[in-house]
């Protein structure tokens, strides 16, 4: 199997420190389910009857004050900030995770996004608890951004809590929301050929990347 980080804390140390409490005790259920059905009847309407485009582009990042953001806001937003993690620097940033036996917290923030744009929802979502446990404010932006499109706002609430205690603010550390990409790049499914599936006895299943996956990613970035 391949090794996990070699970071002296271990994987789990760094996990326990993203792991929410208490989760639910006081949850609305039935609100959230609501909330859920209603998207997916919004996604199931006739193209006629959807929001344009241009409802969907913002100019500004859902801000971590926001107790309950809008779900579907904070998805699109969650998929800007991804597409500008694969920016430039997205590469060497990758090749430094792989190296460092998957400790980077760079690195797996930009292959948790890549992760992300790729439809791998549960890989995503472990890559970017581990960056968070590691101290990574934009993993922890990330967490609050895709807890709300499962109605997991007790969840988002978590990260809120901890991005606010740390004065986080998005356009500083994620860039101008307006200049994010409008669209995946182009077979962006291509990555996972280039990544393989570990098992872990008590986490489960754990998407670690291929060395070849520095090149391909380099090459869906380039027209960016």
């Amino acid at each position: 199997m391949t090794p996990l980080p070699s970071d002296p804390r271990t994987i789990d140390d760094l996990l326990a420190k993203a792991r929410t409490h208490n989760r639910y005790a006081t949850y609305n259920m039935a609100a959230a389910e609501g909330r859920l059905r209603a998207r997916q009847a919004a996604r199931h309407r006739p193209p006629r009857q959807r929001p344009t485009e241009t409802a969907l582009v913002h100019t500004e990042w859902t801000p971590p004050a926001n107790s309950t953001p809008d779900a579907d806001r904070a998805w699109w937003d969650l998929n800007a900030l991804c597409l500008l993690v694969l920016g430039p620097d997205a590469d060497a940033h990758l090749a430094d995770f792989i190296t460092s036996q998957y400790a980077d917290k760079a690195g797996a923030l930009v292959f948790t996004c890549l992760l992300h744009l790729a439809d791998d929802s549960s890989g995503a979502r472990f890559w970017w608890r581990f960056a968070a446990g590691a101290g990574h404010q934009v993993a922890e932006y990330c967490l609050f951004l895709e807890h709300p499109h499962s109605g997991e706002y007790h969840d988002a609430d978590y990260w809120r809590t901890q991005l606010l205690r740390q004065h986080f603010e998005p356009t500083f550390l994620c860039g101008d929301r307006s200049t994010a990409p409008l669209l995946s790049p182009p077979c962006i499914e291509q990555i996972h050929p280039h990544i393989s599936r570990e098992h872990h006895s008590e986490i489960g299943t754990i998407p670690l990347p291929h060395p070849t996956l520095v090149d391909q990613l380099r090459n869906l970035t380039s027209p960016l």
